[in-house]
Parts: C-alpha cells; structure tokens; sequence
C-alpha cells in the first residue's frame, strides 16, 4: 500500500459491505429455513440489509472514483426493489454486486494474473457472505422458543454444514489475498495494512471461537454478531487503503 487509508471510503465501504454481507447472508438463513420440515420464523430482514448496502454504494459513487461502482449500485438496487416487491431474482443480484466487489479494488491492482486475483477476491467475499453474513442473519432472529427448541437446533445444523465450507473458502482466499498485497512477512507488524489485516484475522479466530458455542445453544449471540461487524470494518479499512502507484 502507498499510503494511510481513507476513513470516509472506509466507512463507506463498511456499510456497504456490512449490508451485501447480510442480504445475501440472509438468504442463505431463508432457504435452509424453508427446506423440509419448514421453519416459518427462519426470515431475517433481508430489504434492512440491502437498504444498508445501496446507501453505502451510493455514498461510494461520490467519493469514489471507479466506473465499476455503478454497475454494482444498480444491482444493489434492483436487489433492494425484489426484495421489497416480494419478487424473485433477488440472490442473482446480491451475487452480481457482491461480484463486482474486486474490480476497481485492490485486487485489480495485481499486475500478474489480474483476473485470477479478481476472481479470488469476489469468492471471499460471496464465501464470507455465506457464513459470516448468515451468523448476521442468525442474530437478528428471536425464535419464538429460544435457541434450544427443536426448530433452533435444527436451523443451526442446517447452517452449520454450509458455514463450515464457506469459511473453509473463505480463509483459503483470504490468504491468497494477503499474499498479493504484502511483499514479505514482516510487513504483518511494519505497515498499517499489516497490522489491520493481524487484526482481522484475530477477529475471524474469535468468530471460530465463538461458533463452537452452538452445540450449547448460543448460536446467535450479541458478541459473535459484534465480532462479525468489527470483521466487516476491518475489511473495509483495507478496502480503503491506496493502490500501489
């Protein structure tokens, strides 16, 4: 990285990714709750999250100088009117604008191999949608008979075996990620971009940590979701770092 980062792309850029990561997170919780025996109250707010992931989008298109930018607020935005209009094709333009994510980013500043780089980028973030967008869903939800009745219980192992992949996807592509950025190891601890990404991985450890919880009935819990929103900020922190000249 060239230089500090921009704490107004930053922010932006959170809620943007805060809002793709729990739409599509959303989702996700939706289907498995409606695969057979059906959960009615599996329906996390998916239109808050999309409202959230527009708004930091649009902010982005102001402050941003990037063509991609566009094409994704308008995915984001039909995403939001399908949602609200109660019609399909919504997950097809989550997906679309959560794709887009890496072009324009930091990805597209690789040299070599940029459109593997790209492609890497855009899994880790679909992949984190899946998981740690899910474990945003989860939180929202007040199941009418706590997170130890049945219908719980049965929503978590659902969730379970789809997280368990995405976050295998996830590390696996994040660590591709550091490796395109960082030119030796020691930058981990002798660059500000360094150590945010020390600290987000902290943050994906604690997250790990605290899944292990849900066998005990603490699936959803205020901690894990804040663990998971302070993920998502250090995500944007590195988002909003300078390209290399």
């Amino acid at each position: 990285m060239s230089g500090p980062p921009d704490l107004v792309l930053a922010a932006l850029h959170w809620l943007e990714y805060l809002g793709l990561l729990g739409g599509i997170g959303s989702f996700v919780v939706r289907r498995l709750g409606r695969m057979p025996p059906r959960i009615g109250w599996a329906d996390p707010p998916m239109h808050v999250a999309f409202t959230a992931a527009l708004a930091g989008g649009l902010g982005l298109l102001a402050f941003e100088h990037s063509v991609w930018v566009i094409p994704r607020v308008v995915a984001e935005g039909a995403a939001l009117v399908l949602c609200l209009r109660g019609k399909p094709l919504v997950a097809p333009f989550a997906v679309l604008a959560a794709a887009l994510m890496p072009f324009g980013g930091h990805a597209s500043g690789v040299q070599q191999q940029a459109a593997g780089a790209q492609f890497a980028d855009a899994l880790h973030v679909l992949s984190a949608a899946m998981w740690a967008g899910g474990i945003l869903a989860l939180a929202s939800l007040r199941p009418p008979g706590g997170w130890t009745s049945p219908d719980s219980r049965a929503l978590l192992e659902r969730f379970g075996r789809v997280a368990l992949i995405a976050f295998g996807v996830t590390a696996l592509t994040g660590l591709l990620r550091a490796t395109e950025q960082l030119s030796d190891v020691s930058d981990l601890w002798t660059t500000a971009y360094g150590v945010v990404l020390i600290l987000k991985s902290a943050g994906v450890l604690a997250m790990l940590a605290a899944s292990l919880g849900w066998r005990r009935g603490w699936p959803a819990d205020r901690a894990e979701a804040a663990l998971a929103i302070a993920v998502v900020g250090a995500t944007a922190l590195l988002a909003a770092f300078p390209l290399r000249a």
